[in-house]
């Protein structure tokens, strides 16, 4: 072994130095002088740019070069009590898993420490005396918050108010400040899809990010039931840029970033914003009143399907009217349920977003002319609607009992004078309409021009569906106290 290790050495050295040599030398001879090579192309390439293009292509650095001043670093921090004891069997009542326990005058009371927990956010300079708008999820229960501008500076900043069922908060800095740079609040009604748009604001601690897109869509909502009427984006908008700036191509502020839809925690194409023209609102009421007073018809409204508009005979799309409540202002003002509004001072309300977030914006006391049909016909209303309060609840009717099988459901007089539910068959009309046991028959509209009749009685739900002459009925029911609308379609 040892011989075959000297024999492999002595033939492999001289080998190696011939490398070595070979290397040096070709290194040697080989290697450029200093300044004697050409990097890159000596002309760039010719691109035959139109003269419309040719303006655009730093407009996206000019938009960000005015609006990334505008947007700050919100840090909030939360601020919690807890107490700690130093022995922790002592918590549980176990006392010292080792040796004696203590006596009683040597256990040590629970200590108060200070918890601290921080997120972070964005948000959008308003006004030169230091008011930045920003999203109430960002900044509420804080109990520090600190605002960082876009020059490093940083302030203490105080909350003026928040409203957690639009999202919209107001913060102010607490010192006095100069020169600061201030957004420019556009017209978010003047928006269409497509229209460019750019995101600024601090994803993942990353200050003064800009991301660009588009308008996606306009008045998306999720099925909360907050006031909601979203504009949606492909910019990128990641966590950190809630309360950011969503601006237009000329530098204004359109939105207040607000949330994204995901699956993986980051950007997947699918961001929210606020409209500016809803935040605007919001904003100046938690300024000068502290609060948001909000408009209220009292009323429960309700979604139209397909197949509900054409057992209404409607060709526009309304928001049914569910239940009109005692003593508000779409009863003073002489709507009835069964009635579809299509339009408040000539602003359509085709969904129920629609109309609640118009409704949130009317003055109390001021008149406004409600477009809805009624029984086929077009009938205009004015109604002075008044401070939004607590939802009143509806009261339950108590449920009782006969039969009916042309729509597969067995029904029963009650004791108090209306129509319940008792059974519904499988596979008929009633259960694919989603009608229930228990559900409570107030009310049958057998044809687009004829109104809504009360049932009272079994008799009486006979009598109409003989006059049926239609394929389509429409019944209003109450189940647990809510009530709402169904549309049935016969099986002929």
């Amino acid at each position: 072994m040892l011989k075959t290790k000297l024999f492999l050495s002595k033939n492999f050295t001289p080998i190696i130095l011939v490398g070595l040599i070979f290397t040096s030398c070709f290194s040697e001879n080989k290697r450029p002088e200093k300044n004697t090579l050409q990097f890159g192309a000596k002309e760039p390439p010719i691109i035959n740019i139109s003269p419309e293009f040719a303006g655009f292509k730093s407009i996206f650095a000019d938009v960000a070069e005015k609006v990334i001043p505008t947007v700050v670093s919100i840090t909030s921090t939360h601020i919690d009590t807890v107490f700690i004891r130093s022995n922790p069997f002592d918590f549980f009542g176990f006392g010292f898993p080792f040796g004696e326990p203590p006596r009683p005058q040597q256990q040590q009371r629970p200590q108060a420490r200070e918890r601290r927990q921080s997120g972070a956010g964005s948000g959008v300079i308003v006004s030169s005396d230091g008011y930045i708008l920003t999203n109430s999820h960002v900044v509420s229960g804080a109990s520090e918050i600190r605002i960082k501008l876009h020059d490093d500076r940083e302030f203490p900043a105080e909350i003026i108010g928040f409203d957690t069922l639009s999202d919209v908060a107001v913060v102010r800095i607490t010192q006095e400040v100069k020169d600061l740079p201030v957004a420019y609040l556009g017209d978010s009604d003047k928006l269409r899809p497509g229209d460019w748009v750019m995101a600024v604001g601090n994803p993942f601690g990353l200050s003064s990010t800009v991301t660009t897109g588009i308008v996606s869509a306009l008045g998306r909502h999720t099925d909360s039931h907050q006031y909601q009427n979203f504009i949606q984006t492909d910019a990128a908008i990641n966590p950190g840029n809630s309360g950011g700036a969503l601006v237009n191509i000329n530098g204004e502020l359109i939105g207040i970033n607000t949330m994204i839809f995901t699956r993986s925690g980051g950007h997947m194409g699918i961001g929210f914003a606020i409209p500016i023209s809803m935040a605007r609102n919001i904003m100046e009421q938690l300024i000068y009143s502290g609060e948001v007073r909000r408009g209220w018809l009292g009323v429960s409204i309700a979604n139209l399907d397909q197949n509900m508009m054409e057992a209404l005979g409607l060709k526009e799309r309304g928001v049914l009217i569910n239940e009109v409540f005692e003593n508000e202002p779409a009863q003073r003002a002489g709507m009835k349920s069964g009635d579809v509004v299509i339009s408040i001072n000539g602003r359509r309300t085709p969904t129920p977003n629609d109309l609640r977030n118009i409704v949130a914006t009317l003055i109390a006391g001021e008149r406004y002319s409600v477009e809805v049909i009624r029984d086929g016909k077009k009938r205009t209303l004015t109604v002075i609607p008044s401070v939004r309060g607590e939802s009143k609840e509806v009261a339950a009717t108590d449920e009782k009992p006969e039969e009916n099988s042309q729509l597969g459901m067995t029904l029963r007089n009650t004791e108090r004078g209306v129509v319940s539910v008792e059974r519904v068959q499988p596979g008929t009309t009633a259960e694919r309409s989603g009608i229930r046991a228990g559900d409570v028959i107030l009310a049958i509209k057998t044809a687009s021009d004829r109104p809504f009749i009360e049932i009272k009685s079994t008799r009486d739900f006979d009598k109409e569906m003989r006059q049926l002459k239609g394929e389509s009925i429409v019944l209003r029911l109450e189940r647990n106290g809510q009530r709402f609308f169904v549309s049935l379609r016969l099986d002929r």
